[in-house]
């Protein structure tokens, strides 16, 4: 302490000193409580709700990484254009209803009219059926309700 500090404390009374110790300590513990513990006690259920959105984040992550571990990808068991025409074929779609060109890995698929829905179940048996899977697709909106043309690149 200064020199004036020592002073002014050593004229006090001794009720006065503990006065201000008493003061002293409630303004530090007042301080303490709003700046420490406050904050603490208040971020503790916003802490709890995160922890237990993250355990769920992890319980689903961990889900899902067992299913895909469990998973194997489809062997390719023939040749691409042949792969294609079965899936074609499974869907009712014959020869004239599409056309496909074979470039080395990819294959070239156009369909000029197609419900969506059997699109969507023609590429579903691609990929699982044969690991054949679309890079590249364009699909347009025909005048019939429902249909669409697909101009689909397909590769293993």
């Amino acid at each position: 302490m200064s020199d004036g500090w020592r002073d002014r404390w050593s004229v006090l009374a001794p009720r006065e000193r503990g006065m201000l110790v008493a003061g002293a300590i409630v303004v530090v513990g007042a301080l303490l409580y709003a700046f420490l513990w406050r904050p603490l006690v208040d971020d503790l259920p916003r802490a709890r709700a995160e922890a237990e959105r993250a355990e769920r984040r992890l319980a689903s992550a961990t889900a899902s990484a067992g299913i895909a571990g469990s998973r194997t990808q489809a062997p390719a068991r023939g040749p691409l254009d042949a792969a294609i025409r079965g899936a074609l074929a499974r869907q009712n779609l014959g020869a004239a209803d599409a056309t496909l060109e074979v470039a080395g890995a990819r294959a070239a698929l156009t369909i000029p009219s197609i419900r969506f829905a059997t699109l969507v179940a023609l590429i579903d048996t691609l990929a699982r059926n044969d690991a054949v899977n679309v890079v590249d697709a364009t699909i347009t909106a025909r005048v019939e309700p429902g249909a669409v043309r697909a101009e689909l690149t397909l590769a293993r």
